[in-house]
């Protein structure tokens, strides 16, 4: 049985083939405004930091889904598991870093970087979710920032995954899942496992753990740390939806790039 109905999995392949076009129209878009910034660190920070990494996400999900497709059933091999998490983990860390070069070129053309006051903040403390930043931005961006669907986004899923990428547990994707009949046999493998580890019989070892393997199907879904009870993502849908999140936000950014006393035309 497909992990996904046959309605999603249109959906998915069809969003899926979009992003192609997507990254390379947003891409010609991002350069574009870049080169028409007037702070030299905002415009390294838009051509060097956005417009890079929106490649590197570009390409993280295309390899995730070469490597795993949506529809695939048969469970991968452990190095190609490998890879799609050490893709997934260069697409988070590329996602946030987009939304931190963001706020990094907005403070810097709007001349809002120094040391901290009513009209100036610390490069540290830059962040277009945080609250005190985002007031002294334009104020449809800020009202755009405020939306519960981005903050809710951002705070429960961009940033949690990302500080447990960063300093806690690595997100991972289970090497498979299984029905209660497959559980019941996986564990019964694992006990004859451990005796045979106590009587040193390593190549019937390697059979049982091959056994072990074989069971199950693939499992489309990728978590963290389970004893902080993280909820489990559905791989596939959750790269497209961020890609669109961040097209969206860079989008609203940049055509709400200046702060009212600085606008421009």
């Amino acid at each position: 049985m497909p992990h996904f109905t046959d309605k999603a999995l249109k959906e998915i392949f069809e969003a899926y083939s979009e992003i192609w076009y997507k990254h390379i129209d947003l891409t010609i878009e991002i350069n574009s405004f870049a080169e028409r910034l007037q702070n030299e660190r905002a415009k390294e920070f838009m051509l060097h930091g956005v417009s890079r990494r929106m490649f590197l996400v570009y390409r993280c999900v295309e390899s995730i889904f070469d490597l795993f497709p949506p529809d695939r059933i048969k469970i991968l091999k452990s190095n190609d598991r490998f890879d799609v998490e050490i893709n997934l983990h260069a697409f988070m860390i590329n996602i946030y870093g987009i939304i931190e070069n963001i706020g990094l070129a907005l403070a810097h053309e709007n001349n809002l970087v120094g040391e901290k006051s009513q009209q100036n903040v610390h490069p540290k403390a830059i962040n277009l979710f945080d609250r005190r930043f985002r007031r002294l931005l334009n104020p449809h961006l800020c009202a755009y920032l405020r939306k519960d669907s981005i903050t809710q986004w951002y705070n429960q899923y961009a940033k949690n995954y990302r500080d447990a990428l960063a300093h806690r547990i690595p997100p991972y994707v289970p090497p498979s899942t299984l029905n209660e009949e497959q559980e019941h046999k996986y564990q019964s493998l694992e006990q004859e496992i451990r005796r045979l580890h106590e009587n040193g019989d390593y190549e019937r070892i390697e059979e049982r753990q091959n056994e072990q393997i074989s069971l199950g199907r693939s499992n489309p879904l990728f978590v963290h740390s389970f004893s902080e009870k993280a909820t489990p993502v559905y791989l596939h849908p959750q790269l497209i939806d961020d890609f669109g999140t961040v097209e969206e936000l860079l989008k609203t950014s940049m055509a709400n790039f200046y702060c009212e006393s600085q606008s421009k035309e």
